[in-house]
């Protein structure tokens, strides 16, 4: 086992201070008369399905509003207030510099996906990354993008670790018969039930070697 795959949201970056910036921005041209609502706890799908999961009932056009507005916004600025959590980049090096091969599987669009990790100097750790919008036609679940990602990069059953803190970082694991290790640090409440888990991204490293 030489590889290992990294969600991005909650497991390499905490992304959550732009993702509420730009949802302020979005929520108060759209819904004015709304809250914004505590997002930590439903980061993780694409942006269209955590509004949807946020207000169901609102109409197409609506939404469709709500989400290209945040995405304006987010694409611009947002991304970049995503900052890496502790010993992220210090483990990527040491990973790196033993000769793992790292990814990652996100889903995030590739654009602020590529951004934040030049932004904070990640980029130049990783092999690969994989996006809904970096196929076509775009992977509509993790899973799928895990398999894309495996066949892309021809890794076989049992050949990678995935890393992740959600439910669809799990089942992207079992999809492909990957390790899966929780980050029971990020948002994702269902990814601490793994056996395998880590409370901080150093513990990485040890775990693996």
């Amino acid at each position: 086992m030489k590889n290992i795959i990294f969600d991005l949201d909650g497991t390499l970056v905490d992304s959550l201070p732009g993702i509420e910036r730009s949802a302020r921005v979005a929520i108060a041209k759209v819904l004015p008369e709304a809250a914004v609502p505590d997002l930590r706890a439903v980061i993780g799908p694409p942006i269209t399905a955590m509004f949807a999961g946020l207000w169901p009932e609102m109409p197409r056009e609506k939404m469709e509003r709500l989400v290209e507005g945040f995405r304006a916004h987010y694409n611009a600025e947002g991304c970049l207030s995503s900052t890496p959590f502790p010993r992220v980049p210090e483990t990527l090096a040491r990973l790196y510099s033993f000769g793992w091969r790292l990814f990652v599987l996100t889903n995030k669009p590739e654009a602020p996906a590529r951004r934040i990790l030049d932004h904070l100097g990640l980029a130049v750790f990783f092999t690969g990354m994989m996006t809904p919008d970096s196929v076509e036609p775009p992977f509509l679940s993790k899973p799928d993008g895990a398999r894309l990602l495996a066949e892309k990069f021809n890794i076989g059953p049992g050949e990678a670790a995935l890393v992740g803190d959600g439910a669809d970082d799990a089942a992207s694991a079992k999809a492909c018969d990957f390790l899966f290790i929780a980050a029971a640090y990020g948002y994702g409440a269902a990814a601490g039930a793994s056996a395998l888990r880590v409370e901080k991204f150093s513990e990485i490293e040890s775990l693996l070697l």
